[in-house]
């Protein structure tokens, strides 16, 4: 059970779209740190104006694929940014090694140059990126840093270093930029999924809400509408009181369920609306056979059985001219099941069974059940529905 309080989960939501964000200006901030060596004269002076030029490009391409994975994200980059990026990565590395003993630190640009060619491409592809970059950082940088340090062994070891450090960072830094795009992603596409949710539970709610209402005064205003026609075509002005007086009860009734519907608190049982039915098809003179116990049906199949006999009774008065009606109510085989069979069927029935047998097929399905309706070779018309007994 869901105990979250409300607006738990936007909250949520939102402050994961904040660290994604925050994850993505980091990055900007580590790539921030990249040109120190060039305000603590580490740098070669001819080297100064190049390595100015490509960081500023490098830059500019991570703030252009930034831009383009915020409108659509997951997109694999284009051609022509994987064509540049490429370009600009690698030689900001392979330049930075050998630019002086801090050259190292430019590789950071490179490695994220990296994740925004790689970011939304396959696992393979992306293994194929990775390891090429890493093997052309290492291969190219030894040569180019061979051309700063002697080869004395404490060079040497340096030489390595600095080397190693590049891959590593060409080889790592890749991974914290891919993973806070697809971290923001997966943020935004559950957000989205959350609130498709919430419209698809509205709209269902409305659909039962709608059916519910079209199963209360359906059947009322249908009642309501025979009783007054007996009323009216009546010569005993005592019976035909008694026909209003029970016009009076069903639109009651009905006024009490509507409101209960509102307060999401009614319930139909079948035992009611069975003798309901008995009162309705008495009085207006349809013999009415019963077969089986009510009692013997579990309270929510009960509950759902007792929604299917109203909708049959406003059928038979609906869209029949009967002069029998029959009822079974069986418990066997782990199903409870109701079959309502009248006759005088209209043959518009079969081919226009309204809206209220598509709402309990509907009602049904939801709870493990199954509705069988239509005209019979004898002329009859045979409602049939069933549903587990032990349903909840």
């Amino acid at each position: 059970m869901d105990t979250s309080p409300p607006g738990f989960e936007e909250r949520r939501v939102r402050s994961a779209r904040r660290f994604g964000r925050i994850g993505l200006v980091s990055t900007l901030l580590y790539l921030a740190l990249v040109p120190i060596p060039l305000f603590l004269d580490a740098v070669r002076p001819e080297f100064v104006v190049i390595m100015i030029v490509l960081y500023v490009a490098g830059f500019g391409l991570h703030l252009w694929r930034i831009r383009e994975l915020m409108r659509s994200l997951g997109r694999p980059a284009s051609l022509w940014f994987t064509i540049s990026a490429s370009v600009v990565g690698l030689a900001v590395t392979i330049v930075g090694l050998g630019s002086g003993a801090l050259g190292f630190t430019w590789s950071l640009l490179g490695g994220v140059l990296l994740g925004d060619i790689v970011g939304g491409r396959r696992a393979r592809v992306t293994l194929l990126w990775v390891t090429a970059a890493a093997v052309l950082t290492a291969v190219l940088g030894y040569w180019t840093t061979g051309l700063i340090y002697p080869l004395d062994p404490d060079s040497q070891a340096f030489r390595w270093f600095t080397v190693g450090l590049a891959v590593t960072y060409v080889a790592g830094m890749w991974i914290l930029d891919v993973e806070r795009l697809w971290w923001l992603k997966a943020v935004i596409d559950i957000d989205g999924s959350r609130r498709t949710a919430a419209e698809l539970a509205t709209a269902r709610e409305r659909l039962r809400l709608a059916d519910d209402l079209h199963d209360i005064l359906g059947h009322a205003l249908e009642v309501v509408a025979f009783k007054s026609e007996l009323a009216a075509r009546h010569p005993d002005h005592e019976r035909a009181r008694a026909e209003m007086v029970e016009v009076q009860r069903v639109a009651r009734e009905s006024l009490t369920e509507v409101r209960a519907l509102v307060r999401d608190t009614r319930t139909i049982d079948l035992v009611t609306e069975l003798v309901g039915a008995r009162a309705v098809l008495d009085s207006s003179g349809i013999a009415l056979v019963v077969r089986g116990d009510p009692e013997t049906v579990g309270p929510t199949a009960r509950n759902v059985l007792g929604r299917v006999l109203r909708e049959a009774m406003t059928n038979v008065l609906r869209h029949a001219e009967p002069s029998h009606c029959s009822i079974e109510i069986d418990v066997s085989g782990g199903d409870a099941r109701l079959v309502v069979v009248n006759d005088g069927a209209l043959p518009t029935d079969a081919a226009d069974p309204g809206t209220g047998l598509a709402a309990l097929e509907r009602h049904l399905a939801e709870h493990a059940g199954h509705l069988d309706a239509g005209l019979t070779p004898e002329g009859t018309f045979r409602l049939d529905a069933s549903l587990p007994v032990g349903v909840r």
